[in-house]
């Protein structure tokens, strides 16, 4: 997995070969408790496989879990994703764990 960040949004990057995926995220600093769900753009010849409501159960469901375990609470603001990748095995839940923990420890986010 890497872990990116540009322009306020942390990214993470899955790829395993059989499945490849990519979140982003931006954290909601003003308390508005509004997300708003962006798609990146499609390439030509690839086809939509996921939709912004999975993404966002999944990414929702990941947060609670992650927050609960961290004994914290973020919040998102913005949500991005790639709706030619596949949203199956709850991936968009491990992936914002995984972004929230790495984010949580201090670690650093490559600046891209």
């Amino acid at each position: 997995m890497r872990f990116t960040k540009k322009d306020g949004i942390y990214r993470i990057i899955l790829l395993s070969g059989a499945q490849d995926n990519i979140l982003g995220v931006s954290f909601d600093e003003s308390n508005s408790n509004k997300i708003e769900i962006l798609q990146w753009p499609v390439e030509k010849g690839y086809k939509i496989q996921t939709s912004k409501e999975e993404v966002l159960e999944q990414v929702l469901s990941g947060l609670e879990s992650v927050n609960k375990s961290l004994d914290t609470s973020y919040k998102l603001s913005k949500i991005y994703f790639l709706p030619s990748d596949r949203a199956s095995n709850s991936v968009y839940n491990l992936l914002i764990c995984k972004l929230i923990r790495d984010y949580h420890s201090g670690n650093e986010f490559k600046e891209v």
